[in-house]
């Protein structure tokens, strides 16, 4: 990242990239015999540019008396190139007399995105502020999908297509500063996630299309006690049209696609409360709750979900902990304590099977001196069995789901030395 701040323009520019590979192999009948094993290899590659002007911090454009400018405006680009290659190996009499591998998917994926943005705020004496902005996005992507196995006897296909997406997606929001430290807030934004292709689907959906959503919020924000203490509020919803959804692909086990479902709706309330009580000790609590459903003639997978919950979406969470931090001779000591709770939630979009609410505890003691830093952490202290993440798994699991289970009790011990 490089950044120029001048007397009246700021300049700033991001640079990214990202290169990995990977290959696993999974035992995918969970028997002690290899009835069914799959062997897959990923390779990715992804560049990414920003730049960025915005009006000096100390400089906005005076429009009058009362009135002034703040803006920003850039450009964004990025690239990506994605291979796959997996490979299901049959054993000899599963589906066949002799064993059979079945490349699915053996694909490759390429995409190319712009992206322009601006905002301006005008603040109108010091009380009140009015934010506009809108960014324009274009991709394009293209793809081959192979679906083949290594015997003549069994059918193959091969897919190449390409795409192309575009979008403007506007935002405006209003703050009001009723004191100096209370003030309260709205805003709506159009949201917009670009269509694209499946590596590995169900024939016919080897594509799904662009999602829009509209989002809505509104609160408040205040500071009091001298400022010791601080009590936020927001409500929110957001509206969905051809909401993108990982889906289960019925054919190979484990393996998903995207697919857009249909409408779906959130909203929901988020309180946060801090306090100061005394120097170096302080506490925390945030409490949400969030009602997502599916909505009207929304299907996935030939099943109507309409009015179901959407998948790894908790009704509420509430979080708490204190933290107290002492000056120990050249040295910081820092003791913090929280807890957090999760309400209960569905695993998949039918609402076959969820997970109970559960709640988690995690410590920690640091120390942080002039050279020498260290470190104990206690996640999940009190061991607390759950399962996060669950995935559908028809005829080899007796639930219908494979899952993967939360971290168990960890304590991590570390130490450094800074300069």
């Amino acid at each position: 990242m490089a950044r120029r701040l001048g007397r009246r323009i700021a300049f700033f520019s991001t640079t990214g990239f990202v290169n990995w590979e990977t290959r696993d192999t999974t035992d995918l009948d969970y028997t002690p015999f290899p009835l069914l094993t799959r062997d897959n290899a990923e390779n990715d590659f992804q560049f990414s540019q920003e730049v960025r002007f915005a009006s000096a911090d100390t400089a906005p454009f005076q429009l009058g008396a009362n009135t002034r400018l703040r803006w920003q405006a850039g450009a964004s680009f990025f690239t990506q190139a994605y291979e796959q290659d997996a490979v299901n190996t049959y054993a000899a009499g599963l589906v066949a007399p002799f064993s059979v591998s079945q490349h699915t998917p053996r694909s490759a994926l390429d995409d190319l995105g712009l992206g322009l943005f601006g905002q301006g705020t005008l603040t109108f004496g010091e009380q009140f502020d009015l934010v506009a902005g809108a960014r324009f996005d274009y991709e394009d992507k293209s793809a081959k999908l192979e679906n083949l196995f290594d015997s003549p006897f069994f059918p193959s296909s091969v897919v190449e297509a390409d795409d192309s997406f575009s979008n403007v997606s506007p935002q405006v929001a209003l703050a009001y500063r009723i004191q100096p430290d209370k003030s309260v807030y709205a805003s709506v934004a159009r949201g917009y996630k670009a269509g694209g292709f499946n590596p590995a689907s169900p024939v016919g959906n080897e594509s799904y299309g662009e999602e829009r959503a509209w989002h809505v919020e509104g609160g408040a924000k205040t500071l009091f006690a001298g400022d010791r203490m601080s009590a936020n509020a927001a409500v929110f919803y957001i509206d969905w049209d051809d909401l993108q959804l990982f889906t289960p692909n019925p054919a190979v086990p484990t393996q998903f696609y995207i697919s857009n479902v249909g409408g779906a709706t959130s909203k929901g309330v988020e309180f946060e409360l801090n306090a100061r009580p005394a120097p170096g000790f302080d506490l925390f609590t945030t409490v949400g709750y969030t009602q997502a459903r599916f909505g009207s003639g929304s299907v996935s997978s030939g099943i109507n979900v309409e009015g179901n919950k959407l998948p790894s979406t908790p009704e509420y969470t509430f979080s708490a902990g204190l933290q107290y931090s002492r000056d120990v001779g050249p040295a910081t000591i820092v003791g913090r304590a929280d807890a957090v709770f999760y309400g209960a939630f569905e695993y998949d979009d039918a609402n076959t099977l969820g997970q109970d609410a559960y709640s988690l505890v995690n410590l920690r003691l640091g120390l942080t001196g002039r050279f020498l830093i260290g470190e104990v952490m206690l996640r999940n202290a009190f061991d607390t069995r759950y399962i996060p993440l669950a995935f559908f798994y028809p005829n080899f699991a007796p639930s219908g789901f494979v899952g993967e289970m939360g971290a168990p009790r960890t304590l991590t011990v570390s130490a450094g030395i800074r300069f």
